[in-house]
């Protein structure tokens, strides 16, 4: 019955081809966090942009070497489709450089982005366009990213683009011993850069192929500024230019930041940062039907529990006033599945329980390539 199930999914989807791919990815969002999000905006009642999706699944988050993953080894999964260590970006656990979603989709001729509210050259961006054994290599992520002419690059982390011989728009000088200006680099090989929420909105999508927006010297500063949704419009206007399509990541990063802390008001604030950029893209696919939006986590962050008994913080509030609380088991990443929804080409191939790796396998359809998948179901689900 498994089999036969597997054929006939893989038979409804044959065909389909995603023009754009957008890939969202709440930084220690578990489902907790979703529903913390989901209470605050809209109600016990209501649904979140993401909520709305028409298929759901859970992802499993176990890296290569650890049932706990971290950024780094889940972000490999999802942009290569192959587990790796914790630590390492888009390489095997031997150190061998993997390809990603994103350098495939430039090989498809589409125009590419990456957006976060952390640092571009943080573990979950990193891992799509850079290739290093350790994450804390954030000075030759920067370089490969430029090398990797990733069309649209948005988020915080200009010290690492910089000489510590200079400060750019904010006042921390630059990391780069090298004495490379990598913004000034990227401008010559035709990128424009913008460094305030303003330069942002000025940004003409139609005479603009290439955008370098960094907001902070590291992660950016809440309350973010351009807001993860303006990034995800201009970085969405930009690509849509290509003819062949485009892939984009958008990270909401401090998700997980925030629930390291165990501060739940700005991890909930964030939640919904998060989803209104997924509202953002959904607008775009109204009117652009072939594109595959999904919305997942790397792991969990927090252990997080969300209640109507009082707890460790709140009272927050849903619209109505009802409170809820909300309490932590650790200070850590957790090994639970997290919750998955998408629309869109191939997008019915999610709904199941899979390992994160498999969300890889499902862009890599919707790029039409070929790739066989034999898990679209785990047996028992």
């Amino acid at each position: 019955m498994y089999d036969l199930v597997v054929k006939l999914t893989n038979q409804i989807t044959t065909g389909k081809h995603a023009r754009a791919i957008i890939l969202f990815i709440g930084d220690g969002m578990g489902e907790a966090q979703r529903t913390a999000g989901r209470w605050a905006a809209v109600g016990r009642d209501g649904m979140l942009a993401m909520d709305a999706m028409p298929f759901s699944g859970w992802s499993c988050t176990a890296s290569a070497n650890s049932a706990v993953t971290d950024s780094a080894a889940a972000a490999t999964a999802l942009a290569t489709g192959v587990k790796t260590n914790n630590g390492m970006i888009a390489v095997d656990p031997a150190g061998r450089p993997l390809t990603t979603i994103l350098e495939r989709a430039q090989t498809r001729g589409k125009a590419v982005g990456l957006v976060t509210t952390t640092q571009v050259t943080h573990a979950t961006p990193a891992a799509f366009a850079a290739h290093v054994r350790s994450r804390k290599e954030m000075l030759e992520i920067a370089r490969q990213m430029i090398a990797a002419g990733v069309d649209v690059l948005l988020g915080g982390g200009e010290d690492e683009f910089l000489p510590t011989t200079m400060s750019g728009c904010y006042p921390q000088p630059g990391e780069r011993s090298d004495g490379r200006n990598l913004i000034a680099e990227a401008v010559a090989v035709g990128y424009t850069y913008v460094c305030d929420a303003d330069a942002l909105a000025a940004v003409d999508p139609t005479s603009t192929s290439r955008l370098l927006g960094l907001f902070a010297d590291e992660g950016m500063v809440r309350p973010f500024s351009p807001s993860l949704a303006e990034m995800t419009r201009k970085a969405i206007e930009i690509l849509s230019q290509d003819p062949d399509g485009f892939f984009l990541m958008v990270e909401g990063g401090q998700i997980d930041w925030a629930s390291h802390a165990n501060d739940a008001a700005n991890a909930i604030a964030d939640v919904i940062g998060l989803d209104e950029a997924v509202s953002v893209a959904l607008a775009h696919a109204a009117t652009a039907p072939d594109t595959l939006i999904i919305v997942t986590a790397d792991h969990e962050t927090g252990g997080m529990r969300v209640d109507l008994v009082a707890g460790e913080q709140g009272p927050f509030y849903m619209p109505d006033g009802t409170p809820f609380y909300v309490s932590w088991t650790t200070g850590g990443h957790t090994s639970v599945d997290v919750p998955t929804t998408a629309q869109g080409p191939w997008a019915d191939l999610l709904a199941g329980t899979y390992e994160n790796t498999y969300i890889h396998d499902v862009m890599l359809r919707g790029l039409n390539w070929w790739i066989w998948m034999p898990t679209v179901l785990r047996e028992g689900t």
